[in-house]
């Protein structure tokens, strides 16, 4: 009989969730600000492009993602870095925003999604101790966690990061440094993740590789 088989069912589970992120998503809750009557809400995992983006970002690391509302890009990519501290050892992972209360609100959004799991899936017991506090999500029994910080390249030259999420990078004005700050992170085999959404500016050259070229028309990257 194979080994995996005589596991109970809920290390069965663990082996799975800890070895595939797409797995993981199907036990998150995400929660919609804009449904007073039902806010929390299982992660959508019957949409296919998120489970192709879950391979891409497994695969890739580096990634510069134009997004729009309802696209559910801010809520899979916390939600995968969760993943990735929560059932890796050392990680230590930034959450970037233009000012300080955009980065303290994803890290709430990635504790939001690791005090909601389905337990019947993974139980409470299987599941990672973590703490939480202001601007910080700690998994101290892994050495991992996810910090936020407020926009600016010399916060992220300060430290060293397993990967680097920059949520709007559109719309920080130091956009072009930040990204140049967080290079490091990536050359080390780290993964550096720019969300935004669509907007002019040095994203835009990121979107359709122009780094190294002059401004021209604008293009929507949407």
């Amino acid at each position: 009989m194979d080994a995996q088989q005589e596991l109970p069912e809920e290390l069965k589970n663990l082996a799975l969730i800890r070895n595939d992120p797409w797995e993981f998503l199907k036990i998150v809750y995400t929660k919609d600000e804009i449904d007073p009557k039902n806010p929390i809400k299982r992660f959508p995992v019957h949409l296919e492009y998120l489970h192709y983006y879950t391979r891409i970002w497994q695969r890739e690391k580096l990634l510069v993602v134009p997004k729009s509302r309802r696209m559910k890009m801010s809520w899979i990519n916390v939600s995968l870095f969760v993943w990735d501290a929560m059932f890796h050892v050392g990680r230590r992972i930034a959450f970037v925003s233009k000012k300080e209360e955009g980065s303290i609100d994803l890290v709430k959004r990635a504790a939001f999604v690791a005090a909601n799991l389905d337990k019947n899936v993974l139980t409470k017991e299987l599941i990672p101790k973590f703490i939480h506090s202001k601007g910080k999500l700690e998994f101290p029994e892994l050495e991992s966690a996810i910090e936020g910080y407020p926009s600016g390249a010399d916060q992220l030259r300060q430290y060293t990061f397993s990967a680097i999420m920059v949520d709007e990078h559109a719309f920080l004005p130091n956009a072009e440094e930040m990204y140049g700050a967080s290079m490091p992170t990536t050359e080390g085999g780290g993964r550096f993740v720019s969300l935004s959404s669509a907007a002019p500016g040095f994203m835009r050259k990121l979107v359709y590789d122009k780094i190294d070229e002059d401004d021209e028309e604008d293009v929507t990257i949407a």
